[in-house]
């Protein structure tokens, strides 16, 4: 970490030149990396070199975001959940960024309590270990046995002026977003917001550096899991914590990664997986309210449950679902197993992750494939696998077939970028992402899918609040007696007569019919952007030249070979959206390059 540009100075010509300095290094660090983007780009890279170059340079970008300090590496954490924005490659390396940090001196923390606190460490507690008991970017924790119960605690103490750092870094950061929102060209079917994306992450770093919402966050938590006995939620001490300390009950544990001490220890870890799994559904599920961020360094096992208790550590990311967004989520799980793709569809416009206004049609087709591949998985206990438990030749085959019977809608609707994906949905990405891994370490036979099945199931006959109402609803559904379906019947006179009148208009030729036809739009499209290219080619070209013959003039001079590189730029912004463009339609066409059949185009996942 660049130590010399961590810390403000208080006040005064020394804090503007820190300022200053840091957001040097700051964009230094940030154009140094677009230029080695661009340059890769130029390349033509593909397949295993283009992967292999993908991995050397998120390597670099991991480096020097550790180098940039505690703002970045939070940021670095943050957009590792971002699956919609990044390669694969660039996610794995992110996801390995990690709090560890060298601690600051004991005498400052020290310092810190008694302030915050109103007493020394000595009034307060019977012992306090001096020496970190783990140090990360935005704090450290140390041990420590309180006077009057004899408790033992761990008190977490925040660094100094990190408010100071945030606000120079998320000053630069929010410019370098604008910045790629303005020349970053997207044509995948999920668009990036570069502004919304450093916004997110700046509300975010600001929660989390205010220990009084990590306090009650845990307490919330600890609330939800009160009936679950296999699941551990420190408890805080209110009377001992402020925006900048906290006072925790110490709960020591097994890491929940360490296999061999597990198995040492006698825990069943199929057991734990299985209720790490099951925890985590219950927290996005059922409580709307969960951990951002359940890696193996803030999750540990203790012998408080037959087969081992799980412990939750660390309630300073967490994220809270509207009740509208978690009724869609149960809409869709309900959806899916009912094989309903436009009820699937308005589910997920509920969640927030489909636009409205998009073209529904060709997304319902999408749907309605996924759905019956899915439903025929289910209907075959013995043909039917998960795509995770294929082999990579079989894998590559129904991707390609996927691609076959829906390039057209594929293509299509991804132009139209008609998916976003909300912060809070890429941190359960993310998070499963996590728990998958983690899961697969404990046991052989682990399959998240499978064990989320039998949760989803129930939940989804329970999105109504008991399965008697919820059968009820899905009998009247199929038998049309919904009050929906009743009203139609009643309105049915009406409605065909207006449609009857509408008819005879048109034959009347009082209206006219309006016909969108994709492809031709497409078509336009491709000509508006050759006509950008050549018209800002040649404007370039004429301006260049009267540049070369402003002999004499500096300003003009100077004038059209600003104006000349621009329109230069412009060109070439056209002639690159229309090759990717190109690229894409022969990908969904498979006549694109075979490493297209390493990635499925929904999930973006190898």
């Amino acid at each position: 970490m660049c130590a010399a540009l961590d810390r403000a100075p208080a006040s005064g010509r020394l804090r503007l030149i820190w300022t200053v300095r840091r957001s040097c290094y700051i964009w230094a660090s940030c154009l140094g990396h677009a230029f080695k983007i661009f340059r890769l780009q130029r390349r033509g890279l593909g397949g295993d070199d283009l992967v292999r170059a993908r991995q050397a340079l998120a390597a670099e970008l991991r480096d020097t975001l550790i180098q940039l300090g505690p703002t970045f590496i939070k940021i670095g954490q943050l957009l590792s959940t971002r699956v919609d924005v990044f390669a694969p490659e660039v996610i794995k390396e992110l996801s390995l960024l990690q709090n560890d940090v060298p601690g600051f001196p004991a005498e400052r923390a020290l310092a810190i309590i008694k302030q915050e606190l109103g007493a020394s460490v000595d009034e307060i507690f019977l012992s306090f270990e001096q020496t970190p008991l783990a140090a990360a970017s935005l704090a450290q924790v140390h041990r420590a046995v309180l006077r009057t119960s004899g408790d033992e605690v761990v008190v977490k103490v925040q660094r100094e002026n990190l408010l100071d750092l945030f606000r120079v870094d998320l000053w630069n950061i929010n410019l370098v977003a604008r910045l790629a929102d303005r020349f970053d060209p997207q044509t995948e079917a999920v668009g990036a917001n570069w502004k919304a994306i450093a916004q997110t992450s700046g509300e975010i770093l600001y929660r989390e550096v205010d220990f009084s919402i990590e306090r009650r966050a845990a307490e919330q938590f600890a609330s939800n899991f009160a009936r679950l006995k296999a699941i551990k939620v420190p408890a805080m001490y209110p009377e001992l914590c402020t925006p900048k300390v906290l006072t925790i009950e110490y709960c020591p544990g097994t890491k929940i990664s360490d296999t061999a001490e597990l198995s040492r220890r006698g825990y069943d870890q199929a057991h734990l997986a299985t209720q790490l799994t099951t925890s985590y559904l219950e927290q996005v599920c059922r409580h709307g309210f969960f951990h951002c961020d359940p890696h193996p360094g803030n999750l540990a096992v203790d012998d408080g449950y037959p087969g081992g208790r799980i412990i939750y550590y660390d309630f300073g990311m967490m994220e809270r679902m509207a009740t509208p967004v978690k009724k869609g989520f149960v809409d869709l799980v309900f959806a899916i197993y009912e094989n309903l793709p436009k009820e699937a569809c308005d589910a997920l416009e509920a969640m927030g992750v489909l636009r409205a206004g998009v073209d529904r049609y060709s997304i319902e087709r999408i749907a309605r494939s996924y759905l019956d591949t899915f439903q025929s998985t289910l209907a075959s206990a013995e043909d039917g696998r998960w795509e995770n438990q294929m082999t990579p030749e079989q894998k590559t085959a129904s991707r390609r077939a996927r691609r076959a019977k829906l390039g057209q809608d594929l293509f299509a609707t991804q132009a139209d970028k008609p998916f976003v994906l909300p912060p809070e949905w890429t941190f359960v990405f993310r998070a499963f992402s996590t728990i998958d891994g983690i899961g697969k370490g404990l046991s052989s036979s682990y399959d998240l899918s499978r064990i989320s099945q039998p949760y989803l199931k129930e939940l989804a006959t329970l999105r109504d609040g008991s399965t008697t109402t919820t059968v009820l609803k899905e009998a009247g559904r199929r038998l049309g007696l919904r009050p929906v379906d009743v009203g139609q019947v009643v309105t049915q006179p009406r409605t065909v007569a207006e449609v009857a009148e509408r008819v005879r208009r048109i034959e009347g030729g009082d209206v006219k019919l309006r016909v969108r036809t994709l492809e031709v739009e497409r078509t336009l499209e491709r000509m508006e952007e050759r006509q950008t290219m050549v018209g800002a080619g040649l404007g370039a070209a004429l301006l260049y030249q009267l540049s070369a013959r402003a002999v004499g003039q500096p300003l003009q001079r100077w004038a059209f070979a600003i104006g000349a590189a621009k329109l230069a730029w412009e060109s070439w912004r056209a002639q690159a959206r229309m090759d990717k463009v190109r690229e894409q339609e022969r990908r969904f066409q498979n006549e694109g390059d075979e490493k297209y059949d390493e990635v499925d185009f929904t999930t973006g996942m190898t």
